[in-house]
Protein backbone atom coordinates (compact mmCIF):
# COMPACT_ATOMS: atom_id res chain seq x y z
CA UNK A 1 0.00 0.00 0.00
CA UNK A 2 1.33 3.49 -0.79
CA UNK A 3 1.60 5.92 1.40
CA UNK A 4 2.88 9.15 0.41
CA UNK A 5 2.54 10.84 -3.36
CA UNK A 6 4.85 13.80 -4.70
CA UNK A 7 3.50 16.09 -6.48
CA UNK A 8 4.55 19.27 -7.90
CA UNK A 9 2.61 21.88 -9.14
CA UNK A 10 1.76 23.27 -12.43
CA UNK A 11 4.10 26.57 -13.65
CA UNK A 12 2.61 29.00 -15.71
CA UNK A 13 4.83 28.35 -18.38
CA UNK A 14 3.46 25.16 -18.70
CA UNK A 15 1.60 25.68 -22.51
CA UNK A 16 5.60 25.73 -23.73
CA UNK A 17 6.52 22.09 -22.28
CA UNK A 18 8.15 19.81 -24.74
CA UNK A 19 5.51 17.97 -27.13
CA UNK A 20 5.09 16.31 -30.00
CA UNK A 21 0.91 16.62 -29.77
CA UNK A 22 -0.16 18.34 -32.68
CA UNK A 23 -3.71 20.57 -31.53
CA UNK A 24 -5.17 23.21 -32.99
CA UNK A 25 -6.45 23.81 -29.22
CA UNK A 26 -3.44 25.36 -27.01
CA UNK A 27 -2.73 23.80 -23.92
CA UNK A 28 -5.02 25.96 -21.59
CA UNK A 29 -3.24 25.92 -18.23
CA UNK A 30 -6.17 27.60 -16.14
CA UNK A 31 -7.80 24.28 -16.88
CA UNK A 32 -4.59 21.79 -16.36
CA UNK A 33 -4.22 23.37 -13.01
CA UNK A 34 -7.82 22.56 -12.48
CA UNK A 35 -7.38 19.16 -13.78
CA UNK A 36 -4.19 18.76 -11.46
CA UNK A 37 -5.99 19.51 -8.30
CA UNK A 38 -8.36 17.11 -8.55
CA UNK A 39 -5.89 14.55 -9.54
CA UNK A 40 -4.37 15.44 -5.82
CA UNK A 41 -7.94 15.58 -4.10
CA UNK A 42 -8.26 11.91 -6.04
CA UNK A 43 -5.09 10.67 -4.61
CA UNK A 44 -5.51 12.36 -0.96
CA UNK A 45 -9.04 10.48 -0.96
CA UNK A 46 -7.51 7.36 -1.82
CA UNK A 47 -5.19 7.92 1.61
CA UNK A 48 -1.85 9.31 0.51
CA UNK A 49 -0.15 12.41 1.98
CA UNK A 50 1.05 14.80 -0.68
CA UNK A 51 4.59 16.31 -0.47
CA UNK A 52 3.90 18.59 -2.95
CA UNK A 53 6.81 20.67 -4.59
CA UNK A 54 6.46 24.57 -5.57
CA UNK A 55 6.60 24.61 -9.64
CA UNK A 56 9.26 26.62 -11.22
CA UNK A 57 8.35 29.08 -14.26
CA UNK A 58 11.87 28.14 -15.93
CA UNK A 59 10.63 24.69 -15.87
CA UNK A 60 7.65 24.11 -18.10
CA UNK A 61 7.88 20.44 -17.74
CA UNK A 62 8.48 20.39 -14.13
CA UNK A 63 4.50 18.76 -13.07
CA UNK A 64 5.98 15.34 -14.52
CA UNK A 65 7.45 14.29 -11.88
CA UNK A 66 7.34 10.80 -12.49
CA UNK A 67 10.80 11.19 -14.90
CA UNK A 68 12.38 12.55 -12.14
CA UNK A 69 13.21 9.43 -10.31
CA UNK A 70 12.72 5.90 -9.31
CA UNK A 71 11.61 5.50 -5.86
CA UNK A 72 11.49 1.72 -4.26
CA UNK A 73 10.98 0.58 -0.71
CA UNK A 74 14.67 0.20 -0.11
CA UNK A 75 16.04 3.41 -1.79
CA UNK A 76 15.50 5.82 -4.71
CA UNK A 77 17.13 6.68 -7.69
CA UNK A 78 17.91 9.73 -9.08
CA UNK A 79 17.63 10.18 -12.79
CA UNK A 80 19.63 11.87 -15.20
CA UNK A 81 16.88 12.97 -17.50
CA UNK A 82 17.30 12.59 -21.22
CA UNK A 83 16.71 16.14 -22.41
CA UNK A 84 18.85 18.75 -21.52
CA UNK A 85 16.40 21.48 -20.55
CA UNK A 86 14.59 19.10 -17.68
CA UNK A 87 17.88 18.33 -16.41
CA UNK A 88 17.49 21.15 -13.76
CA UNK A 89 13.98 19.47 -12.53
CA UNK A 90 16.27 16.78 -10.48
CA UNK A 91 16.91 19.55 -7.36
CA UNK A 92 13.99 19.98 -6.19
CA UNK A 93 12.91 16.06 -6.36
CA UNK A 94 16.45 15.49 -4.82
CA UNK A 95 15.32 17.67 -1.59
CA UNK A 96 11.68 16.19 -1.54
CA UNK A 97 13.15 12.72 -1.03
CA UNK A 98 16.14 12.63 0.98
CA UNK A 99 14.19 13.07 4.41
CA UNK A 100 12.58 9.61 3.29
CA UNK A 101 15.34 7.62 1.35
CA UNK A 102 18.79 6.69 0.72
CA UNK A 103 19.90 8.52 -2.87
CA UNK A 104 21.42 7.03 -5.49
CA UNK A 105 21.87 8.63 -9.20
CA UNK A 106 22.39 7.91 -12.86
CA UNK A 107 25.28 9.58 -14.33
CA UNK A 108 26.25 10.52 -17.49
CA UNK A 109 26.50 9.51 -20.16
CA UNK A 110 23.83 7.08 -18.74
CA UNK A 111 20.24 8.93 -18.70
CA UNK A 112 17.07 7.75 -17.16
CA UNK A 113 13.28 8.61 -17.22
CA UNK A 114 10.82 7.50 -14.97
CA UNK A 115 8.46 7.36 -17.20
CA UNK A 116 10.78 4.30 -18.91
CA UNK A 117 10.68 2.49 -16.24
CA UNK A 118 7.44 0.03 -14.72
CA UNK A 119 7.94 -1.92 -11.70
CA UNK A 120 5.31 -5.38 -10.65
CA UNK A 121 6.92 -6.70 -7.84
CA UNK A 122 10.63 -7.40 -8.22
CA UNK A 123 10.50 -6.97 -12.03
CA UNK A 124 11.98 -4.17 -13.05
CA UNK A 125 11.17 -3.57 -16.95
CA UNK A 126 12.75 0.11 -18.12
CA UNK A 127 11.96 0.89 -21.96
CA UNK A 128 15.08 2.07 -24.20
CA UNK A 129 14.02 5.41 -25.49
CA UNK A 130 14.71 8.81 -26.83
CA UNK A 131 15.23 9.71 -23.16
CA UNK A 132 16.72 6.30 -21.69
CA UNK A 133 19.55 4.52 -22.95
CA UNK A 134 21.24 1.22 -22.31
CA UNK A 135 24.23 2.77 -20.02
CA UNK A 136 21.65 4.05 -17.77
CA UNK A 137 19.60 0.70 -17.49
CA UNK A 138 22.70 -0.95 -16.57
CA UNK A 139 23.42 1.45 -13.61
CA UNK A 140 19.97 0.66 -12.46
CA UNK A 141 20.94 -3.17 -12.92
CA UNK A 142 24.42 -2.18 -10.74
CA UNK A 143 22.10 -0.38 -7.98
CA UNK A 144 19.34 -3.26 -7.86
CA UNK A 145 21.31 -6.04 -8.06
CA UNK A 146 22.54 -6.78 -4.25
CA UNK A 147 18.49 -6.02 -3.64
CA UNK A 148 17.41 -8.84 -5.97
CA UNK A 149 15.15 -7.27 -8.47
CA UNK A 150 15.42 -8.19 -12.01
CA UNK A 151 15.88 -5.24 -14.38
CA UNK A 152 15.10 -6.10 -18.51
CA UNK A 153 15.32 -3.67 -20.94
CA UNK A 154 12.78 -3.40 -23.16
CA UNK A 155 13.21 -2.06 -26.89
CA UNK A 156 10.50 0.26 -27.67
CA UNK A 157 9.34 2.10 -30.35
CA UNK A 158 6.49 4.89 -31.92
CA UNK A 159 6.09 6.37 -28.44
CA UNK A 160 7.46 8.72 -25.81
CA UNK A 161 7.77 6.25 -22.75
CA UNK A 162 7.35 2.25 -21.85
CA UNK A 163 4.78 3.79 -19.84
CA UNK A 164 2.70 5.87 -22.45
CA UNK A 165 1.85 2.16 -23.36
CA UNK A 166 1.75 -0.47 -20.90
CA UNK A 167 0.95 0.13 -16.83
CA UNK A 168 0.28 -2.76 -14.31
CA UNK A 169 -3.29 -2.86 -13.12
CA UNK A 170 -2.79 -5.77 -10.18
CA UNK A 171 -3.71 -9.30 -10.21
CA UNK A 172 -1.13 -9.77 -12.33
CA UNK A 173 -2.81 -7.86 -15.00
CA UNK A 174 -1.33 -5.43 -17.74
CA UNK A 175 -3.13 -3.16 -20.20
CA UNK A 176 -1.78 -2.48 -23.34
CA UNK A 177 -1.42 -0.70 -26.68
CA UNK A 178 -0.20 -3.16 -29.18
CA UNK A 179 2.74 -2.29 -31.99
CA UNK A 180 5.25 -0.45 -29.44
CA UNK A 181 7.23 -3.41 -28.44
CA UNK A 182 7.52 -7.51 -28.55
CA UNK A 183 4.51 -9.33 -27.80
CA UNK A 184 6.60 -11.58 -26.29
CA UNK A 185 7.63 -8.85 -23.22
CA UNK A 186 4.91 -9.52 -21.10
CA UNK A 187 3.45 -13.06 -21.97
CA UNK A 188 3.41 -14.32 -18.30
CA UNK A 189 0.82 -11.34 -17.29
CA UNK A 190 -3.23 -10.84 -18.75
CA UNK A 191 -2.98 -8.40 -21.23
CA UNK A 192 -6.10 -5.97 -22.06
CA UNK A 193 -4.93 -4.27 -24.95
CA UNK A 194 -6.88 -0.63 -25.65
CA UNK A 195 -8.30 -0.38 -29.20
CA UNK A 196 -6.01 1.01 -31.41
CA UNK A 197 -8.26 4.87 -31.54
CA UNK A 198 -7.68 4.74 -27.45
CA UNK A 199 -3.90 3.44 -26.79
CA UNK A 200 -3.87 7.30 -24.46
CA UNK A 201 -5.59 4.60 -22.22
CA UNK A 202 -2.85 2.50 -21.63
CA UNK A 203 -1.58 4.54 -19.12
CA UNK A 204 -3.46 4.09 -16.14
CA UNK A 205 -2.54 4.49 -12.26
CA UNK A 206 -3.04 1.34 -9.60
CA UNK A 207 -3.27 3.15 -6.46
CA UNK A 208 -4.31 1.12 -3.39
CA UNK A 209 -6.43 -1.07 -5.30
CA UNK A 210 -8.42 1.37 -7.74
CA UNK A 211 -7.35 2.03 -10.95
CA UNK A 212 -7.16 5.71 -12.47
CA UNK A 213 -8.14 5.68 -16.17
CA UNK A 214 -8.07 9.00 -18.57
CA UNK A 215 -11.67 10.20 -18.40
CA UNK A 216 -12.97 9.85 -22.54
CA UNK A 217 -11.88 5.84 -23.55
CA UNK A 218 -15.29 3.74 -22.94
CA UNK A 219 -14.14 0.91 -24.87
CA UNK A 220 -11.14 0.54 -22.57
CA UNK A 221 -13.45 1.53 -19.35
CA UNK A 222 -14.98 -1.18 -20.51
CA UNK A 223 -12.60 -3.56 -21.11
CA UNK A 224 -11.44 -2.99 -17.63
CA UNK A 225 -14.13 -3.05 -16.02
CA UNK A 226 -14.68 -6.56 -17.25
CA UNK A 227 -11.50 -7.93 -15.42
CA UNK A 228 -13.14 -6.60 -12.14
CA UNK A 229 -11.22 -3.98 -11.18
CA UNK A 230 -12.87 -0.38 -9.75
CA UNK A 231 -11.91 2.63 -11.70
CA UNK A 232 -11.65 6.63 -11.06
CA UNK A 233 -11.78 8.46 -13.88
CA UNK A 234 -9.80 11.95 -13.92
CA UNK A 235 -10.21 14.40 -17.21
CA UNK A 236 -6.56 14.56 -18.48
CA UNK A 237 -7.02 16.67 -21.47
CA UNK A 238 -4.46 19.17 -20.90
CA UNK A 239 -1.77 16.65 -19.84
CA UNK A 240 -2.24 14.68 -22.73
CA UNK A 241 -2.02 17.59 -25.23
CA UNK A 242 1.49 17.91 -23.26
CA UNK A 243 2.70 14.10 -24.03
CA UNK A 244 1.54 13.69 -19.93
CA UNK A 245 -0.90 11.02 -18.44
CA UNK A 246 -1.72 9.81 -14.86
CA UNK A 247 1.38 8.23 -14.04
CA UNK A 248 3.39 11.45 -14.72
CA UNK A 249 2.14 13.72 -12.32
CA UNK A 250 2.96 11.76 -8.93
CA UNK A 251 5.86 9.66 -7.58
CA UNK A 252 4.02 7.15 -5.13
CA UNK A 253 5.87 5.54 -2.45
Amino acid sequence: MYKYAIVRDIPDSFAQCVTSFVSTNPIDVALARHQHQLYCNTLERLGLKLIRIEADNTLPDCCFVEDTAIVLDELAIISNLGLASRVSEIKAMEIALIPYKNLKHIIPPGTLEGGDVLRIDKQVYIGISARTNEDGINQVKEILHSLEYTVHPIKIKGTLHLKSVVTYLGNNTIILAEGHLEDSVFSTYEKIITPMNEAYCANCLLINEKVLVPKGYPASKSLIEEKGFELIELDMSEFEKADGALTCKSILF
